[in-house]
């Protein structure tokens, strides 16, 4: 048995989520949960600072090298709300820390050159770079840290992404002796990702599949932040006084999100993961002679339209998940859940380009939920799925497969820094000229 946290700051970096959890087998109890806020300004300087790494090709050391900027006191201020939102989660719960096996830490993605947007398996064309040392979380918690999970796959020519398919995974394994099969994971962050467990048809052998589907809460949220002076679009109130625009639809469709080799996302094929530098905020989404809330509308559309969409890239060979759970505070807006729900049962408005696609997809016994009905916390399962992770690292359990990453062989993600060591990384080990320091 096993008791590991997860820790969590996803792109949008509007809050710290943390869990700890008890592993015994295949079963998982989550023991207790804690999120703190991240300050505007902490959140800004990243902002800025992924701003930087766009512009100069992704060189993190060049950029800790500016004095001007000072990344030195972002990476610490960063590391420190992550230390006092586990700290306090324990002191709470009176927890002892001696119990807690490991926490598993995410850190802050702030660039992203995978194979698939490199057009390259050539290890000096790819990169991850994510901040965060794992060394100073351990000496501020007392607790050894399992930390930089993707560069392990990112370095075995895989995407670095997504992550959460095999923890789906290990969930599932649950929900299938409660007859709730075969089931979807949603993830609505600044990033939308999917993972399907299901079965072949034929051969009725269990099958996992996982990827990114693209932008989710990134445009509605830069709507909100830029126009309406709010960091989000609580509850979908702005979204619901505006309607949908069929030509603003097809624009963001066709030219949002693109990436750096003029390709567009939407049409590539798994595996495949996505990066928020080329989600592309195009002329027509800031035209202030469309209405700002049927703007916003059209883009909370957009985000449940492509994650129907992406279901395309499923083979015809396995059955349709029915069950899909939801979690990430972009399904929080109702109007993205019911948008989603109605695209899947074919009660949606859809692109006439689209339409013999989405007869293919639509299922109209899809059973859409939270996945807290099935008693498993969406507020905290993308920081679960870092627990998971932590866990698997001691034991050294694969947590990426060809299938799900692209890697080349299955993966173990995660370094391991204890208190009083003397790692002194504060980013990931495949950040940019990882290869050149390798060799």
């Amino acid at each position: 048995m096993f008791q590991c946290i997860g820790v969590m700051t996803g792109n949008s970096m509007d809050a710290v989520d943390v869990i700890y959890t008890r592993f015994d087998g295949d079963k998982m109890e989550d023991i207790c949960a804690a999120s703190q806020p991240v300050p505007a300004e902490l959140s800004g300087r990243f902002r800025s600072l992924k701003q930087r790494l766009a512009q100069n090709g992704g060189n993190i050391e060049q950029i800790a090298q500016d004095r001007e900027f000072n990344f030195s006191a972002l990476h610490d201020d960063y590391v420190k709300i992550v230390a006092e939102t586990i700290n306090t989660m324990i002191s709470q719960n009176r927890i002892n820390p001696h119990d807690v096996d490991l926490i598993g830490f995410h850190g802050q993605t702030c660039a992203h050159c995978p194979p698939s947007i490199a057009r390259s398996k050539n290890p000096r064309d790819i990169y991850i770079l994510q901040i965060g040392s794992g060394q100073m979380l351990a000496d501020l918690t007392g607790i050894p840290v399992a930390y930089d999970f993707r560069s392990d796959d990112l370095m075995n020519l895989g995407e670095a992404a997504p992550l959460a398919p095999v923890h789906n995974k290990h969930i599932a394994a649950d929900l299938k002796t409660k007859c709730i099969f075969p089931v979807a994971f949603c993830n609505g962050g600044n990033t939308g990702n999917i993972s399907v467990v299901s079965e072949n048809r034929q051969s009725r052998r269990e099958e996992l599949f996982g990827w990114d589907v693209g932008p989710f809460n990134h445009f509605s949220d830069h709507l909100c932040r830029t126009e309406l002076n709010t960091a989000y679009d609580a509850y979908g109130c702005f979204g619901a006084r505006g309607q949908i625009n069929n030509n603003l639809l097809r624009r963001l469709f066709d030219t949002a999100v693109i990436t750096k080799n003029g390709e567009n996302f939407l049409y590539r094929r798994p595996p495949r993961s996505s990066d928020p530098a080329w989600y592309r905020i195009i002329p027509e989404l800031t035209d202030p002679s469309l209405q700002i809330f049927d703007r916003l509308r059209t883009v909370q559309y957009f985000s449940a339209y492509i994650f129907a969409y992406s279901l395309r890239f499923l083979p015809e060979n396995i059955f349709k998940p029915r069950y899909f759970l939801l979690f990430g505070g972009g399904w929080k807006n109702p109007l993205v859940t019911s948008d989603f729900r109605s695209l899947l049962t074919g009660r949606a408005p859809i692109l006439p380009e689209h339409q013999e696609i989405f007869s293919k997809i639509q299922f109209p016994e899809a059973v859409v939920e939270w996945s807290d009905k099935f008693k498993y916390n969406s507020q905290y399962m993308e920081a679960r799925i870092f627990a998971d992770m932590a866990k698997c690292c001691l034991t050294r359990e694969p947590f990426s497969y060809p299938g799900t990453t692209g890697c080349r062989t299955p993966t173990v993600g995660g370094i391991i820094a204890r208190p009083g060591g003397s790692d002194n990384r504060r980013w990931s080990r495949a950040a940019k000229g990882w290869a050149d320091k390798a060799c």
